[in-house]
């Protein structure tokens, strides 16, 4: 039994406008957390949830890029 081709299509990326990127964060923060998000940041800065298991803050934290 041989292999098996399989050809893989990835889209270009997308840019996404650091503005659209805040505001998309912003909303989700203050919904999800109720903090503004200069305190998300500040937060995530010092560290506060490297070590969370909550998917919903995780989601959060893997946005930050495209607000900064």
């Amino acid at each position: 039994m041989g292999a098996v081709a399989t050809t893989v299509v990835v889209p270009p990326a997308e840019e996404v406008p650091l503005a659209d990127g805040r505001e998309f964060l912003r909303l989700r923060v203050s919904d999800r957390l109720g903090i503004t998000l200069g305190e998300f940041f500040d937060r995530v800065d010092a560290g506060e949830y490297d070590t969370t298991e909550d998917a919903s803050i995780l989601r959060l934290v893997m946005a930050v890029p495209y607000a900064r």
